[in-house]
């Protein structure tokens, strides 16, 4: 392997935030655990926010998702305000069998996100348990709206069959790059790095790593 290509493969990779919002018992946890491979059939409650890192290559950049998983109980909900801030990313998630986890979204997670956050914030949905689609309760229609009307990546995700999970990431993860957030931190990652270019931030057709498992 060529120098470069060497040092273009080892370099540190842009950091992008991501929450995860919702209400309790919707599967952001799960949903985190299987996109890291460490699904478990029976998780608890989330009680305290918590931390994960993944690299992911988009669009031949090296991006490190730092992913933080917020309470999803309304007695905790004035914590969360407090991871929202630095945020490029925030995946709302909602149970498909419960009208009630979408409404949340819609008149409580999004505004929250909105008035705390950055401006520009990437936002996602995901219409988790699909594998529970005979009870499905919330209504496509108004899903879809809600997604064209805040401009949000969506796909109907199953954490316990890993479906289409690397998938939203993944789209989520196009938009930071062709965002401007991508802009501001590669522009400081380069006036940090002046021995190395921008374009040391992309890897080479080498460096890139299997495809995850895509959506059904």
């Amino acid at each position: 392997m060529s120098e470069n290509k060497q040092k273009t493969k080892n370099y540190k990779p842009i950091p992008c935030k991501v929450i995860l919002v919702g209400d309790s018992g919707v599967g952001k946890t799960c949903i985190i655990n299987s996109y890291i491979d460490e699904y478990k059939e029976n998780t608890l409650a989330t009680l305290s926010t918590s931390y994960y890192n993944k690299i992911e290559i988009i669009k031949d950049y090296k991006i490190l998702f730092q992913i933080w998983d917020t309470v999803g109980q309304e007695q905790f909900r004035s914590i969360n305000s407090l991871f929202f801030k630095d945020a490029q990313i925030c995946l709302m998630v909602y149970d498909i069998t419960r009208e009630a986890s979408f409404k949340s979204i819609k008149e409580y997670w999004y505004e929250s996100v909105v008035n705390n956050g950055l401006d520009n914030v990437i936002f996602g949905i995901a219409g988790n348990k699909s594998d529970l689609y005979m009870n499905e309760k919330v209504d496509r229609d108004e899903v879809k709206e809600f997604c064209t009307d805040i401009n949000a990546a969506f796909h109907f995700t199953s954490a316990k069959e890993n479906n289409c999970i690397n998938d939203l990431f993944r789209q989520l993860g196009e938009k930071f790059v062709n965002s401007n957030f991508m802009l501001e931190i590669g522009n400081e990652y380069f006036i940090n790095n002046r021995n190395n270019s921008y374009n040391s931030f992309k890897i080479t057709q080498n460096d890139k790593t299997k495809k995850h498992k895509g959506c059904c």
